[in-house]
């Protein structure tokens, strides 16, 4: 069986689960690295256990790489961690210091650096995977008070090495498969989202991978996906006055507009429609078309141009020979196309709005 190039889909996403959880504090001022904790942990279990949930899903839409060159000691390093239980401790330890070496002449946080091994639930049965975590430390105040006679005080205190709940905290996540499973061995992802050259950088160095395609691959994959879902959709389920071509318009203009691509951004740019009902179950049908085709949860620069002009254009041609032709969406360059009753069944009426005309027929 071929190597599946998705992401993981929304039945695996659900049987995620951590196995075990150690933390290596890192303090560039101090010691580099100092395992604090080791304590196997349910996710959606306990105080914290909702939050690494959430975290290791996020993990899960990152950029995909995979594993290249003869010398990939972290590779092994993984692949020990999940077939070696009882040296878990001390492999951890290893690539935490191999995490934080890689950032020697970076700027990194003091913070946390979380390794875990997670299971999903895929078609050939559990799959082990490692997951990997840098959590800053984030000020927090705190505060008690105090009842005394006739008042309240409250005193405050400033806890500068604290981990807090929150996403923001996250500087950068790697969700590994040792396995050939996936298409992809890694799942990697930052908080600076757009910094798609800093991210491939550091995870070349720390992980020796590559990315698994190039960007202009996955645009045209992104565009193509469109289209072919919205050639799907029942005419009865296509909100009033929509065409299955003009999301694939929206689709080659969000390229054009946006530097990087965002699945959450692109799929809400391409699906318009006022019915909240209707608009959700397009979204999620969209989604799970885009993670088939391993391009949903991806970071990567956009590339209109990699786009064939076919598929780039829109040509409308009128029963009397004149042509219509544009990049991107209609909206954007002012056009519109409605129904024309008076005219016979069938008849449109097509409204274009400029500020000015040139060519030899503009006066």
């Amino acid at each position: 069986m071929s190597a599946k190039e998705s992401h993981l889909s929304s039945a695996e996403l659900a049987s995620l689960r951590l196995t075990r959880v150690i933390f290596h504090v890192w303090n560039p001022v101090q010691d580099p690295v100092l395992t604090l904790i080791d304590v196997e942990v349910a996710l959606g279990s306990g105080t914290y256990g909702p939050f690494f949930e959430e975290r290791l899903r996020a993990a899960s839409k990152g950029t995909q790489f995979v594993f290249s060159g003869e010398h990939r000691p972290t590779y092994e390093l993984c692949r020990s961690l999940t077939e070696d239980s009882d040296s878990f401790v001390e492999l951890s330890q290893k690539l935490a210091d191999a995490f934080s070496s890689h950032h020697r002449g970076r700027q990194m946080a003091a913070g946390v650096i979380i390794i875990a091994l997670a299971e999903v639930t895929t078609s050939a049965g559990r799959l082990p995977l490692v997951f990997i975590l840098k959590l800053d430390h984030r000020p927090v105040l705190t505060y008690s008070l105090t009842h005394g006679k006739g008042d309240v005080r409250a005193e405050i205190d400033h806890v500068l090495d604290a981990l807090v709940e929150d996403k923001a905290a996250v500087q950068r996540s790697a969700l590994i498969d040792v396995s050939n499973h996936f298409a992809w061995d890694v799942l990697a992802a930052e908080r600076n989202e757009g910094a798609a050259p800093e991210l491939k950088q550091f995870f070349r160095a720390f992980l020796s991978v590559e990315p698994r395609e190039e960007a202009s691959v996955l645009t045209r994959r992104a565009v193509s996906a469109v289209g072919t879902w919205a050639r799907s959709i029942r005419v009865e389920d296509l909100p009033e006055g929509e065409g299955a071509s003009q999301y694939r318009e929206r689709a080659v203009q969000y390229m054009i507009d946006h530097a990087d691509f965002d699945s959450d951004d692109f799929i809400s740019t391409v699906i318009r429609d006022e019915q909240p009902e209707r608009r959700e179950r397009a979204k999620d049908s969209l989604r799970e078309i885009l993670r088939e085709k391993g391009v949903e949860g991806q970071v990567f620069q956009t590339r209109a141009q990699s786009l064939a002009t076919a598929e780039r254009r829109t040509k409308i041609v009128t029963d009397v020979g004149v042509q219509i032709i544009f990049e991107g969406d209609r909206e954007t360059h002012r056009i519109e196309v409605l129904d024309d009753p008076q005219h016979g069944p069938g008849a449109k009426k097509i409204i274009i709005r400029a500020r000015s005309l040139t060519g030899n027929g503009a006066t």
